[in-house]
Protein backbone atom coordinates (compact mmCIF):
# COMPACT_ATOMS: atom_id res chain seq x y z
CA UNK A 1 0.00 0.00 0.00
CA UNK A 2 1.17 3.53 -0.67
CA UNK A 3 1.27 6.12 2.11
CA UNK A 4 -1.66 7.89 0.45
CA UNK A 5 -3.72 4.68 0.45
CA UNK A 6 -2.81 4.07 4.09
CA UNK A 7 -3.81 7.63 5.02
CA UNK A 8 -7.14 7.31 3.21
CA UNK A 9 -7.77 3.87 4.70
CA UNK A 10 -7.16 5.11 8.23
CA UNK A 11 -9.40 8.12 7.64
CA UNK A 12 -12.14 5.75 6.44
CA UNK A 13 -11.53 3.28 9.32
CA UNK A 14 -10.77 0.52 6.82
CA UNK A 15 -9.94 -2.73 8.64
CA UNK A 16 -7.63 -3.91 5.83
CA UNK A 17 -5.51 -0.79 6.28
CA UNK A 18 -5.17 -1.37 10.03
CA UNK A 19 -4.28 -5.01 9.33
CA UNK A 20 -1.65 -3.84 6.84
CA UNK A 21 -0.14 -1.47 9.43
CA UNK A 22 -0.12 -4.25 12.00
CA UNK A 23 1.57 -6.72 9.69
CA UNK A 24 4.16 -4.27 8.33
CA UNK A 25 5.08 -2.13 11.33
CA UNK A 26 4.49 -4.27 14.43
CA UNK A 27 7.93 -5.92 14.25
CA UNK A 28 9.80 -2.61 14.29
CA UNK A 29 7.90 -1.48 17.40
CA UNK A 30 8.46 -4.83 19.15
CA UNK A 31 12.17 -4.54 18.38
CA UNK A 32 12.39 -0.97 19.72
CA UNK A 33 10.47 -1.72 22.94
CA UNK A 34 12.26 -5.05 23.55
CA UNK A 35 15.68 -3.42 23.29
CA UNK A 36 14.61 -0.69 25.68
CA UNK A 37 13.45 -2.46 28.86
CA UNK A 38 10.14 -3.80 27.54
CA UNK A 39 8.41 -7.03 26.71
CA UNK A 40 6.58 -8.09 23.58
CA UNK A 41 3.31 -7.53 25.45
CA UNK A 42 4.42 -3.96 26.25
CA UNK A 43 5.26 -3.46 22.59
CA UNK A 44 1.87 -4.66 21.40
CA UNK A 45 0.15 -2.29 23.86
CA UNK A 46 2.35 0.59 22.66
CA UNK A 47 1.70 -0.29 19.04
CA UNK A 48 -2.07 -0.30 19.63
CA UNK A 49 -1.87 3.08 21.39
CA UNK A 50 0.24 4.40 18.50
CA UNK A 51 -2.33 3.26 15.93
CA UNK A 52 -5.08 4.97 17.95
CA UNK A 53 -3.01 8.16 18.22
CA UNK A 54 -2.34 8.09 14.45
CA UNK A 55 -6.04 7.62 13.70
CA UNK A 56 -6.99 10.40 16.15
CA UNK A 57 -4.42 12.79 14.67
CA UNK A 58 -5.72 12.12 11.16
CA UNK A 59 -9.35 12.49 12.26
CA UNK A 60 -8.65 15.79 14.07
CA UNK A 61 -6.52 17.15 11.23
CA UNK A 62 -3.29 17.24 13.29
CA UNK A 63 -1.68 14.96 10.71
CA UNK A 64 -2.53 15.60 7.08
CA UNK A 65 -1.25 13.68 4.13
CA UNK A 66 1.65 15.18 2.23
CA UNK A 67 3.40 13.55 -0.74
CA UNK A 68 6.67 13.29 1.19
CA UNK A 69 5.08 12.16 4.47
CA UNK A 70 6.01 8.67 5.61
CA UNK A 71 3.22 7.29 7.75
CA UNK A 72 5.43 4.48 9.05
CA UNK A 73 7.97 7.00 10.35
CA UNK A 74 5.23 9.07 11.97
CA UNK A 75 3.68 5.95 13.56
CA UNK A 76 7.10 4.89 14.84
CA UNK A 77 7.68 8.34 16.37
CA UNK A 78 4.28 8.20 18.07
CA UNK A 79 5.01 4.74 19.49
CA UNK A 80 8.47 5.81 20.61
CA UNK A 81 7.04 8.83 22.44
CA UNK A 82 4.38 6.68 24.10
CA UNK A 83 7.02 4.17 25.20
CA UNK A 84 9.31 6.87 26.59
CA UNK A 85 6.37 8.33 28.49
CA UNK A 86 5.52 4.91 29.90
CA UNK A 87 9.13 4.36 30.95
CA UNK A 88 9.12 7.69 32.76
CA UNK A 89 5.93 6.73 34.55
CA UNK A 90 7.59 3.49 35.64
CA UNK A 91 10.48 5.64 36.87
CA UNK A 92 12.94 3.76 34.75
CA UNK A 93 15.84 6.12 34.32
CA UNK A 94 17.60 4.18 31.60
CA UNK A 95 17.67 6.29 28.43
CA UNK A 96 16.13 4.72 25.37
CA UNK A 97 18.93 3.43 23.19
CA UNK A 98 18.75 5.91 20.30
CA UNK A 99 21.11 3.84 18.19
CA UNK A 100 18.68 0.93 18.36
CA UNK A 101 15.71 3.19 17.72
CA UNK A 102 17.37 4.79 14.73
CA UNK A 103 16.06 8.28 15.46
CA UNK A 104 18.02 10.78 17.51
CA UNK A 105 15.82 12.77 19.96
CA UNK A 106 16.78 16.02 18.22
CA UNK A 107 15.81 14.45 14.87
CA UNK A 108 12.50 13.32 16.38
CA UNK A 109 11.83 16.84 17.65
CA UNK A 110 12.73 18.26 14.24
CA UNK A 111 10.42 15.70 12.58
CA UNK A 112 7.53 16.68 14.86
CA UNK A 113 8.17 20.38 14.16
CA UNK A 114 8.29 19.69 10.42
CA UNK A 115 4.93 17.89 10.55
CA UNK A 116 3.44 20.80 12.50
CA UNK A 117 4.77 23.31 9.95
CA UNK A 118 3.43 21.21 7.07
CA UNK A 119 0.02 21.06 8.74
CA UNK A 120 0.00 24.83 9.33
CA UNK A 121 1.09 25.50 5.76
CA UNK A 122 -1.60 23.16 4.44
CA UNK A 123 -4.28 25.01 6.40
CA UNK A 124 -3.01 28.37 5.15
CA UNK A 125 -2.80 27.10 1.58
CA UNK A 126 -6.47 26.13 1.74
CA UNK A 127 -7.23 29.84 2.15
CA UNK A 128 -5.82 30.55 -1.31
CA UNK A 129 -8.00 30.35 -4.38
CA UNK A 130 -8.25 27.10 -6.32
CA UNK A 131 -6.01 28.30 -9.16
CA UNK A 132 -3.26 29.37 -6.75
CA UNK A 133 -3.47 26.06 -4.92
CA UNK A 134 -3.26 24.16 -8.19
CA UNK A 135 -0.36 26.25 -9.50
CA UNK A 136 1.70 25.94 -6.30
CA UNK A 137 1.03 22.22 -6.00
CA UNK A 138 2.09 21.67 -9.61
CA UNK A 139 5.25 23.71 -9.16
CA UNK A 140 6.42 22.68 -5.68
CA UNK A 141 4.96 19.22 -5.08
CA UNK A 142 4.85 17.75 -8.58
CA UNK A 143 7.96 19.68 -9.69
CA UNK A 144 6.29 20.71 -12.96
CA UNK A 145 8.01 23.32 -15.10
CA UNK A 146 6.36 26.68 -15.78
CA UNK A 147 5.80 25.54 -19.36
CA UNK A 148 3.99 22.40 -18.17
CA UNK A 149 1.94 24.44 -15.69
CA UNK A 150 0.97 26.89 -18.42
CA UNK A 151 -0.24 24.01 -20.61
CA UNK A 152 -2.22 22.36 -17.80
CA UNK A 153 -3.81 25.63 -16.69
CA UNK A 154 -4.40 27.04 -20.18
CA UNK A 155 -2.29 30.17 -19.67
CA UNK A 156 0.98 31.51 -21.06
CA UNK A 157 4.30 30.64 -19.48
CA UNK A 158 4.82 34.29 -18.51
CA UNK A 159 1.40 34.40 -16.83
CA UNK A 160 2.26 31.19 -14.97
CA UNK A 161 5.49 32.78 -13.73
CA UNK A 162 3.71 35.97 -12.62
CA UNK A 163 0.87 34.02 -10.98
CA UNK A 164 3.33 31.79 -9.15
CA UNK A 165 5.07 34.84 -7.73
CA UNK A 166 1.76 36.47 -6.75
CA UNK A 167 0.44 33.24 -5.19
CA UNK A 168 3.63 32.76 -3.19
CA UNK A 169 3.42 36.35 -1.91
CA UNK A 170 -0.20 35.74 -0.84
CA UNK A 171 0.76 32.46 0.81
CA UNK A 172 3.64 34.07 2.72
CA UNK A 173 1.41 36.92 3.85
CA UNK A 174 -1.32 34.54 5.07
CA UNK A 175 1.23 32.31 6.79
CA UNK A 176 2.89 35.25 8.55
CA UNK A 177 -0.49 36.56 9.70
CA UNK A 178 -1.36 33.12 11.05
CA UNK A 179 1.89 32.74 12.96
CA UNK A 180 1.63 36.21 14.54
CA UNK A 181 -2.06 35.89 15.43
CA UNK A 182 -2.57 34.30 18.89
Amino acid sequence: MTDKEIFQGIAQKDNQTFLYLYQNHKGRIINMVSKNSGTEEDALDIFQEGIIALWTNIEKGKFQFQENAKIGTYLFALCRNIWISRLRKRKITKEVDNETVGIDPSELHALEEEYEQINQLTKVMQQLGDSCQQLLQLFYYKKSSLREIATVMGITEKTAKNNKYRCMQNLKELYNKRSTTP
